[in-house]
């Protein structure tokens, strides 16, 4: 029995503790190595001399640091890291059994679960088997966080005195003597990459930027020309600003791939997080959420899995910080490799977004659900800045008191760039699915978004009770839809301050918390409903955000109008079935 046939065997009967994306890798390994080899048809198989061989180079290294430094890796390598190790390398291709299955790496888990350790461990084991003249290598979004991954590798062949005479060690890159290859460490600037080529990369910390996406791509692009090009993708989860992270989307789009009838072969990783971390749980007595579980604690840290004197160590860090919110936020993230929202650490937010999720109405999206509602409210939330315009169509349902809602955002194409760095939002991509438009240029032009909110209605006949807008630059679109758009009231304004929006921004909250609130999908409207941070003026609740150029809240306030009129219309019987009723008294 090999290490990683132990490995997924222990998973899959319970004695090793792993979440369910981890299971199913096992499971689809167990069968790939024990049924689909052995079919004709079947292109892969496993090369056991390359087992054999990677096994030999593991003899050789030693641990650098840390509570194992110095004893040889071959005893003390956990068996998750041989999992993730051999199943890189030991796939191949029946007809070429030198040319590797496995092209890219992506493998999240919990701080001090000794991530860095794998990425060096994979390119010395690379320098061997691949062939003269290689280059690799180590990225992050900065140069001090690259460094750490090089420093590490540096200080394992120090350490490591059967490897040390292979190599030669230099300031800014290390080369491997007897292949004439090198391996060099690189920062955020995805220009150091192009037009080089690219055998092996390791990328750290992709959670810490979006902008990293730039190296990734520019790496991956340099990857066209090698045998067998590898990259390997590590970070842990870092808190999701503006509803987008561009490490989370990468460790989704694995948990696809490990669950797909067909999954890519040639991508393969491990994620480790905790599963249905919200789902409410019974514990000690306590209803609780699943994450708050110690037991469930090694989902996300499978050296505690395996190890369990470590577990000590995460219960120590939980009882020191639990009673700091920003040390407590902090340990959720990176200790148990959580995903949240950035202002889910302040406590103050105006909805989780988990609880949000759960308002996602999926038929609203197609403007043709939306055909002949009556009495659909429209509200808008206005800039002429740089700034997003947002847009909430609103329509009520009287006799089951749901809230439905669709929301569009615009934006200055000339501004698109720009945006999409400062704000950590991918515009062009969200623009290409239907979640935003560019509509003007170096501003928004709102002769066009009211063209488009007139087409719209005319389009699905969709009759309209009423306008919400704010004071600030609505003068000649609102002009535009009263000339052309037919209501049954006068077009709202709504003073955006405490006094004329509170009760609103609380009557909002409450129906998304008590299940009454239905919402098309857009990333960027649960972007503004997750970031907008609830401040008390005068007494009355008022949303501001957390960081000026980052955090939009434009689809909360457009949405707060419109729940400001839908009030108005409630409280003066306007509402059709609520009209009838009414008069029936």
């Amino acid at each position: 029995m090999n290490k990683s046939v132990e490995y997924a065997t222990k998973v899959l009967s319970g004695e090793i503790v792993a979440p369910s994306q981890v299971k199913k890798a096992c499971e689809n390994f167990l069968h790939e190595y024990n049924v689909l080899q052995h079919q004709d048809d079947y292109d892969f198989k496993w090369n056991d001399k390359i087992e054999l061989i990677v096994d030999e180079i593991i003899k050789q290294l030693n641990f650098a640091r840390g509570a194992k430094s110095a004893q040889p890796m071959y005893e003390n390598l956990a068996l998750f890291q041989w999992f993730l190790i051999q199943n890189t390398f030991c796939w191949v291709y029946k007809e070429f059994p030198t040319k590797r299955k496995v092209r890219e790496v992506i493998f999240t888990v919990a701080r001090k679960n000794a991530k860095s350790v794998l990425s060096c461990i994979i390119h010395i084991i690379a320098f061997f088997l691949d062939e003269e003249n290689q280059t690799h290598y180590i990225g992050s979004n900065t140069k001090q966080q690259a460094n750490i991954i090089f420093e590490e590798l540096v200080n394992i062949i120090k350490s490591s005195p059967n490897m040390l005479p292979l190599f030669n060690i230099k300031k800014t890159y290390v080369e491997f003597t007897p292949k004439n290859c090198k391996i060099v460490a690189l920062s955020g600037d995805a220009q150091k990459a192009d037009g080089t080529m690219v055998y092996v990369a390791s990328v750290d910390e992709l959670g810490a930027s979006n902008e990293i996406f730039k190296m990734v791509s520019s790496l991956e692009t340099g990857q066209f020309g090698p045998r067998n090009p590898l990259i390997i993708k590590i970070s842990t989860s870092y808190p999701i600003e503006n509803g987008f992270n561009y490490w989370n989307e990468t460790v989704e789009d694995l948990r696809k791939n490990t669950f797909a009838d067909v999954p890519n072969p040639r991508k393969f990783g491990l994620i480790f997080s905790i599963d249905n971390p919200k789902e409410r749980v019974q514990y000690d007595g306590r209803d609780v959420e699943r994450w708050e579980v110690p037991e469930n604690w090694p989902e996300a840290n499978p050296l505690v899995a395996e190890l369990d004197d470590l577990a000590e160590k995460l219960i120590e860090d939980y009882k020191t910080k639990k009673d700091i919110p920003k040390d407590f936020f902090l340990f959720k993230v990176k200790n148990l490799n959580l995903w949240m929202g950035a202002n889910e650490g302040d406590g103050n937010f105006f909805v989780d977004k988990h609880t949000l999720r759960k308002s996602l109405f999926d038929p609203a999206e197609n403007w043709n659900w939306w055909r002949n509602k009556r009495q659909v409210i429209i509200g808008l939330d206005l800039s002429l800045t740089t700034d997003n315009t947002a847009v909430t169509f609103m329509w009520y349902e009287q006799v089951n008191g749901q809230y439905y809602v669709k929301n569009l955002v615009y934006y200055p194409k000339n501004k698109e760039e720009d945006k999409t760095k400062t704000e950590r939002i991918p515009y062009a991509k969200w623009a290409r699915a239907g979640y935003c438009q560019a509509v003007g240029e170096d501003v928004v032009d709102y002769d066009e978004i009211g063209k488009i909110i007139i087409e719209i209605c005319r389009d699905y006949n969709i009759s309209v009770g009423s306008v919400a807008y704010d004071t600030k630059y609505s003068y000649s679109l609102m002009k535009k839809l009263i000339d052309e758009l037919p209501m049954e009231v006068d077009p709202v304004k709504v003073e955006q301050n405490s006094r004329n929006l509170g009760n609103a921004i609380s009557a909002l909250q409450k129906i998304v918390y008590d299940g009454s609130f239905n919402y098309a999908p857009n990333p960027l409207m649960e972007s503004a409903f997750i970031n907008g941070l609830i401040e008390f003026r005068q007494g009355k609740p008022y949303i501001t955000k957390g960081n000026k150029q980052r955090n939009k809240i434009d689809n909360l306030f457009s949405s707060f109008n419109c729940m400001k009129v839908s009030m108005y219309f409630e409280q003066n019987h306007l509402y059709e079935t609520e009209r009838e009723f009414f008069f029936e008294l």
